[in-house]
């Protein structure tokens, strides 16, 4: 934008700081009084070096703007919720009860017993994205572990072992079923990606595709968030499809496993994992 004339308000008393009187401009104008000042007509078309400055400025800006506020294309999406505000398990059931605690905006369970962490909700085809670190465990040691197509505790009667679902451990993708008939690694249910080794210790973001209507479910891992992330296995067998809580699991007594920026997205409209693009 280029101004051909500036209006000039007095802005303080004669002889102050805030004086704007206005005796000489570079361009030899001359005004004695507050009031409109004209500016050379050489002033009215910018001229080539300067159309290239602005461009360059303009460019710098947008690129500025984009590292302080970048998209929400890798980490999630605009219609995601999410699914823990950094202060309170208010979206999750415990079992057994009292078996994770909030700390600095993490969750983190405290390793005293087996058990799951489970959604209030029941999801069907979702996107979830979360931040996984396994800090630290005792023999047996294990890896963090998510579960899906589970089956919500009924009041009254005993939970069935890790809600008998199926589960995929981030970030490196181990498996295991836990579906009645099978509690096994799901041989032939999933297929492992080539992708780089993860170190479990360090923070991975991840994002999960389930869908119960086709019983596949993929997941992806960048190492370290905000990274590209990369496809690690997926699974697929239509009749394992089931609606239900997704949760989080404890493996063994002794472990510590730890989980923030937990977001959801039911019924995404991009069926593909967006985390890899």
């Amino acid at each position: 934008m280029v101004f051909t004339d500036i209006s000039i308000a007095k802005l303080g008393k004669t002889g102050g700081k805030c004086q704007t009187k206005f005796r000489r401009l570079s361009a030899g104008v001359r005004n004695e009084k507050y009031g409109k000042l004209k500016l050379p007509t050489a002033w009215k078309q910018p001229s080539l070096h300067m159309k290239k400055l602005l461009v360059c400025c303009h460019g710098l800006l947008a690129l500025l703007t984009i590292i302080s506020f970048p998209s929400l294309g890798k980490s999630q999406t605009a219609t995601a919720t999410s699914l823990f505000d950094g202060r309170t398990l208010d979206n999750w059931i415990q079992i057994p009860p009292d078996s994770w605690t909030v700390t600095n905006g993490v969750m983190a369970d405290k390793g005293t017993a087996r058990g799951v962490l489970y959604t209030k909700n029941n999801y069907c085809h979702y996107r979830l994205m979360f931040t996984v670190r396994h800090v630290s465990g005792t023999k047996p040691d294990h890896q963090a572990c998510v579960l899906f197509f589970g089956t919500r505790p009924e009041e009254g009667k005993k939970p069935l072992d890790a809600l008998a679902a199926v589960q995929i451990q981030p970030p490196p993708g181990y498996t295991w079923d836990y579906r009645p008939g099978h509690n096994n690694a799901g041989k032939g249910e999933f297929k492992s990606h080539p992708h780089p080794k993860f170190d479990p210790h360090e923070w991975s973001r991840v994002e999960l595709l389930v869908d119960a209507t086709k019983g596949t479910a993929r997941m992806a891992v960048a190492q370290p968030p905000g990274s590209k992330a990369v496809e690690v296995v997926d699974f697929n067998v239509p009749d394992a499809g089931k609606t239900g809580p997704f949760a989080i699991q404890i493996h063994n007594k002794g472990l510590f496993d730890e989980y923030k920026d937990i977001t959801i997205e039911p019924d995404p409209k991009d069926d593909e994992l967006i985390t890899v693009k």
